[in-house]
């Protein structure tokens, strides 16, 4: 049996950190850890092709380039 800890911290700009370590480190504990790893990866990929994700990057991006 494996055991999984999970760390979870919330910054003040509304973004979720998680910290998974999985111990001992034997074959089936590192390929769950490799699956969750690709299911976060694939949530990123659908996240960064949504409207909201690019509206915000070109918000970011003018208010950077105002600033100068």
């Amino acid at each position: 049996m494996a055991d999984i800890q999970i760390h979870k911290k919330k910054s003040t700009a509304g973004r979720t950190f998680i910290r998974v370590a999985v111990t001992p480190k034997s074959a089936e504990t590192l390929k769950l850890l490799r699956q969750f790893q690709a299911g976060v990866k694939e949530f990123e990929k659908n996240w960064k092709a949504t409207k909201a994700y690019r509206d915000a990057r070109k918000t970011k991006a003018k208010k950077k380039k105002s600033a100068k």
